[in-house]
């Protein structure tokens, strides 16, 4: 027999309207239950039975009365916060970043920790568990049950069994995260790619609001990039796509950790750009680096340069510029593929955004086509490095608000 379909019975209506209504509220409130019911199309009975079971679940409050209208005050509605705890965590490279928040995503703790690849994936794994208990520690205290976590990796994911398949610049293959996670916490578990995390958090809080056609970019160590079109994340055939950080830019380039030479990663990553600091002062240019780090040249980091740089430091601004023009190279041809609206550059390399654009903005100006360059505008994330935590809240999210009569 063939896949079976649900058909639209009055169970599943009712769940799509109730998604409906808290999609609004969480896109725009305070809303009165009639503001509810001209935006939705829904009738004002239907919506007052919908409210009243989202009120009932504790997902929605009542906040006062709006007498802007005239006649009787009505009553706003707004997501509830104390509707449950939610913890986004990004497993990066070298770090360890996790936040807590309520159910309108505010930030309620935020903790990172440095990590090292030698420590080996067992030992990092439990500093990323020992990380949660913290935040459930502190999420305890307030006594609102918590929903899930939301966890970004940098690497090739199967979402459907939240499985590390591939991750070049963690070694690490193969990694059941989402089966790990669950059965240390007994919590809904959600794992996918850091890059597409991060889009999903800037469609959600940040930049992307209202953009349906957009790239994110996450430079860090590695490239990873977020797809989103016509309002979908697009993954691809297998769900892989997105990795846009190795397409290769050079033929005879360097060596990447994926094992291809001349990915667009090696030129961009913030591996490279304090590669460029690094040499220009071996080969004896004077720069201000230097001092930052007290000659420990295994120090220099993208915050040093980007300080460095403020300071009219000569070099610090030429690595910047010359990532900037190897990034504008890979945005032109993203511009050139998909004719975006938005393309947002994040990840830890977006701090020196203010150097890197000009560049940016030169190179795609000189290399893409007139046509999607005039509709294609490049930003800077909303959240920087921390995008993808805000993604792995806003996974959790998601799946509440697309079926919340599931949740118990």
């Amino acid at each position: 027999m063939g896949k079976r379909y649900r058909t639209g019975d009055q169970a599943l209506v009712r769940e799509i309207n109730l998604s409906i209504i808290l999609n609004c509220l969480r896109e725009t409130s305070p809303l009165s239950r009639a503001q509810l019911a001209e935006i939705t199309g829904l009738n004002k009975t239907t919506v007052s039975s919908l409210v009243r079971e989202l009120i009932a679940r504790q997902f929605v409050r009542e906040i006062g009365f709006d007498s802007s209208g005239g006649g009787r005050p009505a009553v706003l509605l707004e997501l509830n916060p104390g509707a449950g705890r939610i913890i986004g965590m990004e497993i990066g490279v070298d770090f360890i970043l996790a936040i807590l928040t309520d159910f309108k995503a505010q930030i309620l703790w935020r903790h990172r920790e440095d990590t090292d690849q030698v420590e080996g994936q067992e030992a990092i794994l439990a500093k990323a568990f020992d990380i949660v208990r913290q935040a459930l520690a502190v999420g305890e205290s307030t006594h609102s049950p918590f929903l899930g976590i939301g966890v970004g990796v940098p690497g090739l994911v199967d979402v459907s069994s939240g499985t590390l398949l591939f991750a070049p610049n963690l070694k690490w293959c193969d990694v059941p995260l989402r089966e790990l996670f669950s059965e240390e916490f007994n919590l809904p578990v959600f794992v996918d790619n850091d890059a597409n995390v991060a889009a999903l958090g800037e469609r959600y809080f940040g930049a992307a609001q209202g953009s349906k056609d957009f790239i994110y970019l996450s430079a860090g160590v590695g490239l990873g990039g977020g797809i989103v079109l016509n309002g979908q994340l697009y993954r691809g055939i297998g769900g892989y796509a997105g990795e846009i950080g190795h397409m290769t830019v050079m033929s005879d380039g360097e060596r990447c950790n994926c094992g291809n030479r001349g990915c667009w990663e090696t030129l961009v990553s913030q591996t490279a750009v304090v590669n460029r600091v690094r040499k220009a002062v071996e080969a004896g240019n004077a720069s201000l680096v230097v001092q930052l780090v007290e000659g420990q040249l295994e120090r220099i980091s993208i915050p040093i340069i980007v300080e460095a740089a403020k300071e009219g430091d000569e070099v610090a601004r030429q690595a910047l510029e010359e990532t900037g023009v190897y990034l504008g190279i890979g945005i032109a041809n993203l511009i050139n593929a998909f004719n975006p609206e938005l393309v947002i550059f994040g990840g830890v390399v977006s701090l020196a955004s203010d150097y890197l654009l000009p560049a940016i903005e030169k190179t795609i100006e000189e290399r893409s086509l007139a046509w999607p360059r005039r509709m294609a505008r490049v930003m800077a994330s909303s959240y920087g490095p921390d995008a993808c935590v805000m993604g792995g809240v806003a996974l959790v999210l998601h799946d509440i608000l697309s079926r919340p009569a599931l949740i118990t």
